[in-house]
């Protein structure tokens, strides 16, 4: 086997996970925790266990989530995001279009792969 295949046949790993995602998206994206001991719970439910389906699983549906991450807030989503992560924050991501973080982006592959049950929720207080 080549080394090429061996690489992508290799387990996902924290580090691959973001080497990957840094290829894919902007450097902006690449903020806050990317809690790959969750991530990969998520993404070994649906099969995705190698660097390859990773891969293809980002790279099949990058520009649907570059679109989603650049589309513009309504007016309620600022306001509840503004309390939620700071209005600078906020400020600084609609100015340069760029909201999600690498686990959101992996998320909504993941939704937009498998539809609702890739949905993960809050627990309810």
């Amino acid at each position: 086997m080549s080394s090429r295949l061996d690489k992508l046949n290799r387990r996902v790993t924290e580090a691959t996970l973001r080497k990957t995602l840094r290829t894919l998206f902007s450097p902006r994206n690449d903020y806050g925790d990317l809690d790959f001991g969750e991530l990969s719970q998520e993404l070994e439910r649906f099969g995705i266990t190698t660097q390859a389906k990773f891969s293809l699983l980002m790279k099949r549906h990058r520009r649907r989530l570059v679109e989603l991450d650049r589309r513009r807030l309504s007016a309620q989503e600022v306001k509840f995001y503004s309390a939620e992560f700071g209005k600078e924050f906020v400020k600084d991501a609609m100015r340069r279009q760029y909201w999600f973080a690498f686990p959101a982006l992996v998320r909504s592959a993941l939704e937009l792969e498998f539809g609702e049950e890739a949905v993960v929720r809050e627990p309810h207080a």
